[in-house]
């Protein structure tokens, strides 16, 4: 029996110097580790995986000295020592997943500090373990053959520390999963080892709770170095421990433009605070889900997601006319497009000063009509929808009979006042859909979309007698005017617009030449009047 015991007793102080020896180099390790990480790394989960690093350095220290002493009380103090650590790595990992795969926003306020509030207590139930023996219900020394091992029977709270242990394990394991599925490449392959990482710890807790040995080994203590070391080599073998996060804080997090990373299924995979309060103008929450449902109500916008390129998308909001820039860029894994990144910025201000700038560069001053140029460009957009789709167009050139004596009676002052005073009658008459615009002076022009040359004549007619009927009040003068009209249709024959134009300019030539005050319409070469 004895020599049975001797035996054992030898296997088990072997057994103890090859675990030793493993802590040591394990502690060793994990000290370069933190001062690469947390010292030389500049993104924020590399500094939490120096601190990472160091927590398991303190716990492997504790669990070697506490195997190497002589004593059951200096057993006692090394396990203390190891909780300053050991009741912090499964917070920290959670973290560290978190914050790599992007999910930081849910590290945001209280909630950061709730994943340590279970560690904390742990810490001070281990310190204060002999009051209440909540943690450990029994601390015993037990001798195999020579060898003295430190004996704990577990209490309640160890038990809510390991369920604990075994949560965020499995959070990370499903940040990790989630990722891994939809990732390709190299990409896949680090997330493949940090699944693997995640994974070797639940192995631990089954040798824990089955004893393996039957001498109370820490098997956490053995297995998270590797699992250390995997996520270090993940992170750094591909090279997105520091550039990928650094570029993702400084560029996603930090920028002002609204940002979101869509997958290839256009389903949220994350987004910057900035974003959130352009979902807040759509009434909808921004969250992990496929955009085409959080963007129901605006479905014009989400075509303009999968038009992709560059867009300004108008819409309103709270009576209130809002721009909303959107570009969406793929994101590329070599020639394989795996997701979108779009970017979204208020340009509310922006639009509003360009369509201002643009209506000053497009509107005559004086009559508030279309100048010149604008005319022209809508006028030929015009002409070139009609010929098309084969759809009739006229066009009405209008001028003011004896305009220059009105200057020369009663000044320009009174002359620019007839002339707004003819735009607003002309805006009304004509159809929004028409075009209308000044030509310069006196002289102003109508294209009258799907409108023939009779109906446009008789329109003529009637805005004739209209004017010729109007009484102006000019600054205590009562003014009368007349109007000579031209009118032309398009053509079978193929004409431009300009030739069409030139047309209804004769035909106002032959009004005026037959008196003024009447409107003349070219029919193939004949003229008709009327006034």
């Amino acid at each position: 029996m004895r020599q049975v015991d001797f035996r054992l007793g030898r296997r088990t102080k072997l057994l103890i110097k090859w675990i030793s020896l493993y802590l040591f180099i394990g502690v060793m390790l994990l000290s370069f580790m933190f001062v690469y990480s947390f010292l030389r790394g500049k993104s924020s989960y590399a500094k939490v995986l120096g601190v990472l690093s160091l927590t398991l350095q303190v716990y492997l220290l504790g669990y070697l000295m506490e195997i190497n002493a002589s004593t059951l009380t200096e057993m006692i103090f090394w396990n203390q020592i190891q909780y300053l650590g050991i009741p912090f790595f499964p917070s920290l990992w959670l973290i560290i997943s978190m914050l790599y795969t992007g999910k930081s926003k849910y590290l945001q306020g209280a909630r950061s500090l709730l994943i340590f509030a279970v560690p904390v207590l742990t810490f001070i139930m281990r310190l204060t373990n002999d009051w209440h023996q909540l943690f450990y219900s029994r601390i015993e020394l037990q001798y195999i053959g020579g060898a003295q091992i430190m004996l704990l029977t577990k209490g309640p709270w160890y038990l809510i520390q390991m369920g604990y242990v075994l949560l965020t394990l499995i959070a990370c394991t499903g940040i990790y999963f989630q990722r891994y599925r939809k990732s390709s490449g190299d990409e896949r392959i680090q997330f493949k080892l940090l699944l693997l990482a995640s994974v070797l710890p639940y192995v631990s807790l089954v040798l824990i709770v089955l004893n393996i040995g039957g001498i109370g080994i820490d098997y956490t203590a053995l297995i998270l170095p590797p699992c250390v070391l995997l996520i270090n080599l993940a992170l750094t073998r591909y090279n997105f421990l520091d550039i990928k996060v650094l570029a993702r804080e400084r560029v996603f997090e930090d920028s002002s433009s609204g940002l979101i990373l869509l997958n290839r299924h256009y389903r949220v995979v994350d987004f910057n605070a900035a974003c959130v309060p352009f979902f807040q103008w759509f009434h909808t929450p921004l969250k992990e889900e496929k955009l085409d449902i959080l963007l129901k109500d605006f479905p014009e916008l989400m075509d303009c997601i999968r038009e992709k390129g560059e867009r300004v998308f108008q819409f309103e909001n709270e009576n209130e006319t809002r721009d909303l820039n959107v570009n969406v860029k793929p994101v590329l894994n070599k020639d394989e497009t795996i997701g979108y990144l779009v970017t979204m910025e208020d340009v509310t201000e922006r639009e509003r000063l360009r369509r201002q700038l643009l209506e000053m560069a497009n509107t005559d001053v004086l009559s508030g009509l279309s100048n010149r140029r604008h005319f022209m460009e809508r006028a030929e957009e015009a002409f070139q929808r009609a010929l098309r789709y084969k759809e009739p167009l006229s066009v009405l050139m209008l001028d003011i009979d004896f305009f220059k004596k009105i200057n020369d009676i009663y000044g320009h002052h009174v002359g620019d006042a007839v002339i707004r005073n003819f735009s607003d009658m002309l805006s009304a008459t004509f159809r929004g859909t028409d075009v209308v615009g000044r030509m310069g002076g006196e002289e102003f022009a109508v294209v009258m979309i799907q409108t023939d040359a009779e109906t446009a004549f008789a329109k003529a007619e009637r805005f004739r007698a209209a004017v010729e009927s109007s009484c102006f009040c000019i600054q205590a003068q009562t003014l009368r005017m007349t109007i000579s009209i031209g009118v032309s249709e398009l053509g079978d024959n193929g004409a431009s617009f300009d030739a069409v134009l030139n047309h209804a300019d004769r035909c106002l030539y032959e009004a005026k030449h037959a008196g003024r005050n009447c409107v003349r319409v070219g029919f193939e070469g004949s003229f008709e009047s009327i006034g």
